[in-house]
């Protein structure tokens, strides 16, 4: 049995990819780089942040022409297909189409160059048609897809190794472990090094978000009540895959746990919270 660990900067943070298996060591290795070309492929086509991107394109395309029908990639397809159904089963609470907002706010980098003023005039992802591989919309719309793209990626690189090999891929959080059973994870809940919590593992994909680098905890914007949530501490949704884990935090974050529980009833997910005291409490 040989085992290996190999770390790569992709997605805005450090991916690492560990497997074992009862092969080489050269044929683990070979099935490392296939994962990272495989996220640096979905980083390439779903990144905010890269002007050339897929998704810029797309979000150039809807402000200047909302009204006409832009086909998109499988990949650009399945994402947005699975954070519409997001949007719909939270009551629009998720919404991926603040980016509008966060970059007039400076929580993103304004690349479209959006001015101030022009807020008011953009649309939600209510104003969203999805047919397939075609998407068009009623007013203007601006997508960050954040971290369900990252999800989406680890999903991808996860799918490209062989069914003989164990092990698991962790993006900075969005982390899918294929031999999960019985198996422990850390969590980082506080800025000191010695904030970490085991949870054991409930199912294969875990999505962990934190506020440990931020004085003032994470901050997530509420499209329903336009404030920004602050959240200090941690939340850890365990789901059958690394999208839908990563969206569901989302979830946990801005809606009462009384009504984010249906939906991780949906997906057969379950969450945790830690406060920043390393305090636990589950959400089912």
């Amino acid at each position: 049995m040989h085992q290996i660990k190999r770390c790569q900067p992709l997605l805005g943070t450090f991916i690492e990819i560990s497997l074992q298996a009862k092969l080489p060591e050269k044929a683990l290795i070979a099935s490392a780089n296939i994962a990272f070309k495989e996220i640096e492929r979905v980083q390439q086509a779903l990144n905010f942040h890269r002007k050339d991107s897929e998704l810029s394109q797309l979000n150039m395309a809807l402000i200047s022409a909302p009204n006409t029908t832009k086909v998109l990639s499988d990949d650009l397809a399945t994402v947005l297909a699975f954070a519409h159904e997001i949007h719909l089963v939270s009551a629009g609470v998720y919404d991926i189409s603040i980016a509008s907002k966060l970059m007039i706010d400076k929580h993103l980098p304004n690349h479209l160059d959006i001015p101030h003023s022009s807020s008011a005039a953009f649309g939600s992802f209510s104003d969203i048609s999805l047919q397939g591989n075609s998407i068009c919309s009623t007013k203007p719309v601006v997508f960050d897809l954040g971290g369900i793209a990252k999800g989406y990626a680890v999903d991808q690189a996860i799918a490209k190794l062989p069914e003989n090999i164990s092990g698991y891929v962790n993006a900075g959080g969005d982390m899918r472990v294929i031999d999960w059973k019985n198996q422990q994870v850390s969590i980082k809940y506080a800025r000191r090094p010695s904030a970490l919590k085991a949870l054991t593992l409930r199912n294969t994909a875990l999505a962990s978000s934190g506020s440990y680098y931020q004085a003032q905890g994470s901050q997530y914007f509420h499209p329903k009540t336009q404030r920004y949530n602050t959240i200090k501490g941690c939340i850890s949704v365990f789901a059958n895959n690394a999208m839908q884990a990563d969206a569901l935090t989302k979830v946990i974050a801005l809606m009462k746990r009384k009504d984010a529980k249906p939906i991780l009833k949906r997906y057969g997910a379950s969450a945790i919270i830690t406060n920043r005291f390393g305090f636990s409490r589950q959400v089912n």
